[in-house]
């Protein structure tokens, strides 16, 4: 266990703060180069690899051995959910959506948790909760309205897509986290399976001589700093802090710094829509964090 340092916890948080806000345009500018399954399979590609020497230089290989038959069954099916399914789907939606559509709506990913988990009664039901699942879901439906005012509005099959990403992550979330595994081997044989599954309708729907530099560069950035080394940092500032909630709070700054990113990298108009709607989703999902706290052992 890595020792406490709560500077060192609050640099990897920054940095993890950074590079998750900066990931919504990059989806954009890699897209506008590569398809979907295109990004999907070269970045799946850099982040196996980069998993792959980590593991080699971390002296990990041998601890494969120590896995029980139910946790690699458990990783596979958790590879086959994320990256394979997640990303996919989150590619079409970006897509098909401005950014700053798609990114809003995909952050409504910890209520489904958090409604999956009271309906599987893993977690106690509180009319609060309720309350606050609504004031999340009043934002999304704010946003989406607020959607007319773009030039040609926006894709409802793109919103319902970004808005399936969140169940997606939700069963992967699910299959992964009652696993005691190494994070890195925990990330490592998900992807390992995500690239193999991927090299099947690579042979028949990716062509290399079609690719460019500035595609090859963009889905390098995305497999490295959205789907692998990122995650690293963010188990790291985890597990070096003395407090789980000052980390943790980090998170809910993204989606207002990739807005930034998404004005100023992509250009993309910020409708007033979109920040009051993120602004009730992020405040839902901050009273549901509250509520728990504070509720926990009660049921209503």
């Amino acid at each position: 266990m890595p020792a406490k340092n709560n500077t060192l916890a609050l640099i990897f948080a920054g940095a993890v703060l950074v590079l998750w806000a900066s990931v919504a345009s990059a989806f954009k500018i890699a897209l506008s180069l590569l398809s979907p399954f295109e990004l999907l399979f070269l970045a799946v590609l850099f982040s196996c690899l980069t998993l792959s020497l980590i593991m080699l230089f971390g002296g990990r290989y041998r601890r494969l051995k120590h896995l029980s038959a139910t946790q690699v069954r458990k990783l596979l099916l958790a590879g086959l959910l994320n990256p394979v399914i997640y990303y996919f789907v989150l590619f079409r939606a970006y897509d098909m959506l401005p950014a700053q559509f798609a990114q809003a709506v995909n952050f409504t990913w910890p209520l489904i948790m958090a409604l999956f988990a009271m309906l599987l009664k893993q977690e106690k039901f509180h009319i609060l909760r309720l309350a606050a699942l609504c004031v999340s879901f009043s934002g999304v439906l704010i946003l989406v309205l607020g959607g007319k005012r773009m030039p040609g509005g926006v894709s409802l099959p793109g919103i319902l897509l970004a808005f399936s990403t969140t169940f997606v992550w939700t069963f992967y979330w699910l299959t992964a986290k009652s696993m005691e595994v190494d994070p890195v081997i925990s990330l490592w044989i998900p992807f390992a399976t995500g690239a193999l599954i991927l090299s099947i309708p690579a042979l028949f729907f990716f062509r290399p001589d079609t690719l460019s530099a500035g595609g090859i560069a963009a889905a390098a950035y995305v497999g490295l700093f959205e789907m692998s080394i990122t995650f690293l940092l963010w188990l790291n500032a985890l597990r070096r802090t003395t407090s789980t909630a000052l980390v943790s709070n980090f998170i809910y700054a993204v989606p207002f710094l990739s807005l930034l990113c998404i004005r100023f990298v992509l250009g993309e108009t910020i409708l007033p829509t979109t920040v009051i709607g993120l602004i009730l989703i992020t405040g839902g999902i901050i009273l549901q964090l509250a509520v728990h706290a504070s509720h926990g052992k009660t049921s209503v």
